[in-house]
């Protein structure tokens, strides 16, 4: 996180634009049915490593209310 903190400071004392996404998929996927997930992926041509990303991250997971 410092490396991050100190590229971003470095490119504002350099006067360049700064463009970042930040995502918290900590509880982002909690509600949803993986597998319907996946399935929906597919159907929007979501494949190959994005897909696996998605797969990988997902199995095994346990949902909780």
């Amino acid at each position: 996180m410092v490396s991050v903190v100190d590229r971003i400071s470095r490119a504002f004392e350099k006067g360049e634009v700064v463009i970042s996404v930040l995502l918290d998929f900590q509880k982002a996927f909690h509600t949803i049915q993986y597998k319907s997930l996946l399935s929906k992926l597919l159907r929007y041509r979501i494949r190959g490593t994005p897909h696996r990303w998605f797969t990988n991250y997902l199995s095994g997971r346990q949902q909780r209310v």
